[in-house]
């Protein structure tokens, strides 16, 4: 495993631990509400950034390249 991107990778870490925290602290609320919805979206959003930062994912080509 060789990380490419150390920004990308890093920005993945945060929203990984901020999922996780907003994960856990609406873990006693029913259903699938919006801070449930947020903490998965950062989870989605850490994994994309992770992907990106290792490597396996490369969205480039766009109007910046």
């Amino acid at each position: 495993m060789h990380i490419v991107d150390t920004t990308k990778f890093a920005i993945g870490a945060i929203f990984l631990v901020i999922g996780l925290v907003i994960l856990v602290r609406a873990r006693g609320a029913r259903g699938f509400n919006q801070s449930k919805q947020a903490g998965v979206l950062f989870l989605v959003g850490a994994a994309v950034f992770g992907a990106i930062g290792l490597g396996y994912l490369d969205l480039g080509g766009g109007l910046f390249n």
